[in-house]
């Protein structure tokens, strides 16, 4: 199950989402303004390894020119995936190396007069005069459609205290399995059970290792996929639950050991504990019962106050409405306590 911080970051995004996702199906990717800036108009976007993309689900992309009157401009491209984690894949790609990270979206990064912005299932990025930052979230939240998911589980069992900065990059199909780690074929990773990579260079004293860590749905999924790793020259892979980790082309066994050491399957399990119900507690039921005869009262006192008063005005001011108290004393008495005629003698 997932963890508390990774449910509340999904409740964030979904609260986004119920907040921005109903805006038009048909409507475009970009906002006409962001803030000075004014949309000259948007045309559809190809990015360079467009099927490389494809593979990580792109549905739609769209760029544009923004300019203030008095001369600034900004290109902004924005790229919709079917999911998040095809948008994070795509962030991992175009990120530029050296870049400095900053707030923005969900994560983003800062070169030059470079933004790279990853939101919820879009990669937004904006090349030139830097608008507000301010105008910028407003843009995110303007985005139509919106999926915010869960990060690919994949980013927690990365060992990120010896990964080389910026080679980090996601693999999510055989193109880019191609590109990046040729000597594996998509037969051995197993694509068609929805398995996911990620790709890295990793620090070592010997020099940089190349390793590549898999996620499968289940530990039996994975436990039968990684005997095709153990058939391949060059490749030190480990099966840990749902995980394989293999490293491709080691300089020697032991730094390969070493660096699959560092990859460790956690299964975080929360309890799930049902709070009590009100009505089950006894002495919240008295309470209760309280609480309630006390409503009770205070309404027919309130009731009683209510009528008698209205009688009583509707008397003074309107003593021929059907409201207004009878005229003559307010008593009627019977006079069944008065001593009757005697009554004659039986027999």
């Amino acid at each position: 199950m997932a963890a508390p911080s990774e449910i509340r970051t999904l409740a964030a995004r979904l609260a986004v989402a119920a907040i921005v996702g109903c805006l038009p199906a048909g409507a475009a990717l970009l906002h006409e303004a962001l803030g000075p800036f004014e949309r000259l108009g948007p045309q559809p976007y190809s990015p360079p390894e467009h099927e490389i993309f494809d593979e990580f689900g792109l549905e739609e992309a769209e760029e544009a020119e923004y300019r203030t009157p008095d001369g600034r401009s900004v290109r902004v491209r924005a790229l919709q995936f079917y999911d998040d984690t095809g948008a994070v894949a795509a962030y991992s790609w175009l990120r530029p190396a050296g870049a400095t990270e900053v707030e923005r979206g969900e994560r983003a990064v800062e070169k030059g007069d470079l933004i790279l912005i990853h939101f919820a299932n879009y990669v937004v990025s904006l090349e030139g005069d830097t608008p507000d930052e301010e105008d910028i979230e407003i843009a995110l939240a303007y985005l139509p459609r919106p999926k915010p998911t869960a990060d690919p589980p994949v980013l927690q069992y990365v060992p990120a205290d010896v990964l080389v900065p910026d080679s980090g990059r996601h693999v999510l199909g055989p193109l880019s399995l191609e590109r990046l780690a040729p000597e594996l074929s998509p037969a051995v990773v197993g694509f068609h059970f929805g398995t996911e990579g990620y790709y890295g260079r990793y620090s070592a004293p010997g020099g940089e290792v190349r390793m590549i860590i898999w996620t499968y749905p289940s530990n039996p999924i994975a436990k039968g996929q990684v005997p095709e790793f153990h058939g391949l020259e060059r490749v030190v892979a480990k099966q840990d639950g749902p995980l394989i980790a293999a490293v491709l082309d080691p300089s020697s066994p032991d730094e390969a050991q070493l660096l699959l050491a560092r990859v460790r399957y956690r299964a975080e399990v929360t309890q799930h504990v049902e709070d009590p119900k009100r009505h089950e507690n006894l002495g919240n039921v008295i309470l209760d019962t309280f609480i309630l005869c006390g409503l009770l009262a205070l309404l027919m006192v309130l009731g009683g106050v209510l009528v008698a008063g209205t009688r009583r005005l509707a008397g003074r001011f309107a003593p021929d409405s059907i409201i207004a108290p009878p005229e003559g004393p307010g008593m009627q008495r019977l006079g069944i306590d008065a001593p009757g005629p005697p009554r004659p003698p039986a027999g």
